[in-house]
Formats: C-alpha cells, structure tokens, sequence
C-alpha cells in the first residue's frame, strides 16, 4: 500500500473515532459525568395515599412508587435521595431541573413534552366521585360543573381539556378534595378510582359513590428531566430485572393485596347485609314479640324454661346461615314485601319479597322483584295519601283492608300490617298480608245464617 494512502486512512479513521466521541458526550453529557458518588435527587408526592407514596408516621417516605425505585436503584447500583413534597412542587422542581427524577407520574402526551418517561410499570384508571343523588352519571355530564382535583395531577390536565364552562377547584391532595365533596361542597372529584376507594373505606365517607365507567387509564412511569434522561435506559433496565427476579411482585402483593383482600371483604359484608336486610327485621320483630311475651307469662318455673327456649330460639336464628335464615323468611305464612318509600312518587319498589306472596300471587321471585307493590294491590277504603300520613306519623305503622291481584286477573282479599323503617340513610316500608278469604266466608256464613 502506498504510505500516502496509508497516513490518509489512519488520520481518517482517528477523526472518526473522535467524533463518535465528541457525539457521545453531547448526546448522553449526564450519563458520561455520572459515578456511583453521584447522589440522585427522587421526587415523590408526601400525601398520595396509600399504598403508592406518602409520608409514614416515622416521617419517612413509603409506598409503592418508593418500594418500586429503590429495588431499581439497588439493582442498578444507582446512589439515590428521595425528597417528598407537595405534587405541584414536586413536578414544577423536575421541570426546571432542580430535582433528576419522579418515582412515580402518569404518562401523557402534553407531559411528555416537558419531561422524559421509563417504560411504564404498573397502569392506573381514573373516575369520577359524586354524592348520592348528583345527576352525574359520567364525563358528558360535567359541562358547566364544579370539579375538584388535585393541583398539578394528571386529572388536573384532564379537566383543563373539557368544556370552558366549568370551574376547577385544586387541592393539595386528593384526600381533601375528596373529603370536600363528602362535606357537600361541589359537584364532583377526579381522582384514580383505586385512591377515592381507600379513602372513602379509610374516613368511613357515605353518600359518595362513582358515577360511569373510568374516564382516564394512564400508565404509571418513572419521569426523568432533561439532565438526567441518559439514565433511563438504566432505569429501564432496572424495572426488566425487578420483574424477573420476583421482587416487583413481592412489592405490589406487599401494598395491594391486603387492600383488595380488605375491598373484596366489605363487598361481601355489604351483599349479605343487604340480602338478609328484609330476615334481620323479621327476627327483630321476633325478638320484640319474645320480649313483650315475658311481661305477661306468669313466671312460673314452666314459664321461664319456656321463654329461655324462645330466647334460645331467637339467638340461634340470629347466628345461622343465610340458608337457613331464607328457610325462615319463606315459611312465613303471610305474604311479606319489603319495598322504597317514596311518599311523593306513591313508589312502592319491592326489592324483596318471600315464597308465600310469590305462590298467593302466581308470580316467581324474579317477576315480583322491581314490581310496584302497587301494581296488584287494590286499596279499599284508603287512598295513597291517607296511608303515607299514617306511615309518617308518630307510630310509623299503618293497618288497613287490600284486595291482591293474581296474575291470572282473580282478587282476593287481605289484611296488610305496613311498618316504616330507616336503613343505610334510606326509608323502606316493611308489609306483611294475610289472605283473609276464609274469614270473609265464615263471615258471609254467618250473616246468611242471621238473615235465616
């Protein structure tokens, strides 16, 4: 080779190598300055309640999102400080710089022009929260409404996108803007459903629900500023490797799954209580029945073995199955309805009723649930009116002659005792009807034989 050529494609291949270094330095400077002496600044959120990232008793930060980036940061050999503070703080330091990362942000495209985002780990869906009785039933009815969020927040982001129209309302956590919704501020909270769920379990809240299906479901990142972005790859890395090893898993069962054993544990509570609602009245009243018994038994030693079994009776029904209690509720001879009280819409909704009224009127159970009690039900002598008077009086209790209309079109008639009664902030009207067809008999007998 010729040695012009030769000193040609060396210095040729040495400016190449320089520049492939200069490009690497002004490419990833961050990541080519960093040594494990480097500390990292974390920002995290000091009251995004459990179980993502909050401040514990100790004054220490905790949760999932701070769990999540210390096992990355010791996978990775990563010297890192996590600094919890108020969100809208805490995103406005990591915009500017002043902090290298966030341990845990929702992805968005807006967002994503500010900062830089790992691969996502874990994803979060977010819903609307409204008071019982808000004509809210999902994101097309929030045009013109007052919605709380947390300042700084994805939900903050979204509602800013709606309809000029409303007013936004921001908090510095989504417990408080919860937690003024429940006070009956405002007309709804956006918030991810799995937070507005601990924290209504976590105050005892009532008279909030969730209105339509979630409006919002992010990716939940780790978010990088602009210096420290080279180290996502690492943090990426990171996030393979916690999955592989076992750890990720370890960390997620450790903060939600006693919150969902602890949710799924309620919603049962709820459904058997709801169910055995109309059978816990009927062993009430059972109860009251043995108890006024007592006071007129003479109480001789017969006696008083006799109302010890009763009582004995009555508390042993209290504590069998839900099985056993429906036997019960079914074996009733008289016909028994539990139904809404609304005394403005004459709205008699039945939401139970047992086998005897089913048989007498020739529906099945499931033809008579949603029924208005109404609907077979010929009053005789009072109006609606007069009956809701009597039900709202002192005593809350209302006697009164019916006629009952079988689905086949025949009437027979009965003798209905109404009670009203309040359960979970709401009134319903407890009936029990007793078919009266042989008294009506014996008495038509005996006005015959009188005539003769």
């Amino acid at each position: 080779m010729d040695p012009r050529l030769s000193t040609a494609f060396r210095r040729l291949v040495g400016s190449l190598l320089i520049l492939v270094i200069i490009l690497n330095l002004i490419i990833s400077p961050g990541y080519a300055a960093y040594s494990e002496d480097q500390v990292l600044v974390v920002g995290a959120d000091e009251y995004f309640p459990p179980p993502n990232e909050y401040i514990d008793y100790n004054g220490q930060p905790a949760g999932f999102n701070i769990d999540i980036m210390n096992a990355v940061a010791e996978e990775m050999s990563l010297n890192i400080s996590i600094r919890p503070g108020p969100w809208y703080e805490v995103r406005s330091d990591l915009e500017s710089g002043r902090i290298d990362f966030i341990s845990g942000m929702f992805y968005s495209g807006e967002r994503d022009l500010l900062v830089n985002f790992s691969e996502p780990y874990i994803s979060v869906s977010h819903t609307i929260f409204v008071r019982e009785g808000s004509d809210i039933g999902g994101a097309g009815d929030l045009t013109g409404k007052e919605i709380v969020v947390e300042e700084g927040d994805i939900m903050h982001d979204y509602v800013m996108g709606l309809d000029g129209s409303n007013t936004i309302i921001t908090t510095h956590n989504q417990s408080e803007a919860l937690l003024l919704l429940a006070s009956g501020k405002y007309d709804a909270a956006l918030l991810s459903k799995l937070h507005g769920d601990y924290l209504i379990m976590q105050y005892g809240l009532s008279g909030v629900k969730t209105a339509g299906p979630p409006i919002e479901i992010r990716e939940y990142c780790v978010a990088a500023s602009a210096n420290a972005s080279c180290l996502l790859p690492v943090i990426n890395e990171g996030l393979v490797i916690i999955r592989k090893n076992g750890k990720y898993d370890e960390i997620y069962k450790k903060w939600f799954g006693t919150l969902e054993e602890r949710e799924f544990f309620l919603t049962l509570v709820n459904i058997v209580i709801f169910r055995l609602l109309p059978v816990i009245v009927l062993l009430a009243i059972a109860l009251i029945w043995s108890v006024s018994l007592r006071k007129k038994l003479i109480k001789t030693s017969s006696e008083l073995r006799n109302e010890h079994f009763q009582q004995e009776i009555v508390k042993t029904a209290l504590q069998e199955s839900k099985d056993k209690y429906r036997v019960l509720f079914n074996s009733l001879n008289e016909g028994v309805f539990l139904c809404e009280y609304d005394p403005e819409k004459n709205s008699g909704r039945i939401i139970e009723v047992n086998d005897t009224a089913c048989r007498r009127l020739g529906y099945t159970r499931e033809e008579m649930i949603d029924k208005n009690v109404f609907e077979f039900t010929r009053l005789l002598s009072s109006g609606c009116e007069e009956l809701n008077e009597k039900l709202s009086g002192d005593k809350n209790e209302v006697s009164y002659y019916a006629e009952h209309v079988r689905k086949d079109g025949s009437v027979f008639p009965v003798h209905v005792k109404a009670r009203l009664l309040s359960y979970g902030g709401r009134e319903y009207v407890l009936q029990l009807a007793r078919g009266i067809t042989k008294e009506r008999e014996s008495d038509e007998r005996e006005a015959e034989a009188l005539k003769k």
